[in-house]
């Protein structure tokens, strides 16, 4: 099975925020049409940032990898067009990759505007790992103020996981 690295996939995070962004496609030259994001080139077509591929860390621990492509992918999907940025947050929710669903829950812990937030927060709150549903907790808790993610919080204070309770009843206040 073919995998991506952690550093590819930063890479690329990065340089998806940065060409979609204001200041990025000021700073790119207008005569190159590489730099230039079109509607094709938005980053939904990048099998990377799609594709089911095992995320080669790199020996980086999980959880710090999982929270740098977090922090990328935030600013990345805040930078995108609504149905492009809810597309990849939807299938980095779906991902068979722990790793991929544990960076979009950090990723939604960020305040930025996504489509379809609360329901990607609801999968990633049943998924079978602890740390990916306390990430879930933790986004709810920022989104709520915006309507996201009701009844997260309250199903999680009854989680088997002990630290998944503790995060939820402390979000709950």
């Amino acid at each position: 099975m073919s995998k991506v690295t952690l550093r590819c996939l930063l890479s690329r995070l990065t340089a998806l925020a940065l060409s979609t962004s204001a200041i990025g496609a000021s700073a790119a030259a207008p005569t190159a049409p590489s730099s230039i994001p079109s509607d094709d080139r938005d980053g939904t077509d990048d099998a990377d940032l799609e594709a089911d591929l095992e995320i080669d860390r790199e020996h980086i621990d999980d959880y710090d990898a999982a929270l740098a492509l977090g922090r990328s992918l935030a600013l990345a999907l805040g930078e995108l067009r609504p149905l492009s940025a809810t597309h990849i947050a939807a299938a980095w929710s779906l991902s068979n990759d722990p790793l991929r669903r544990l960076a979009v829950g950090i990723a939604l812990e960020r305040v930025f505007p996504l489509v379809g937030d609360a329901w990607i927060i609801e999968q990633l709150s049943h998924d079978p790992d602890p740390e990916i549903r306390t990430a879930a907790v933790r986004a709810a808790r920022t989104r709520l103020r915006g309507g996201g993610a009701p009844g997260v919080i309250e199903r999680l204070m009854a989680d088997p996981d002990p630290q998944v309770r503790a995060v939820a009843a402390a979000a709950s206040t």
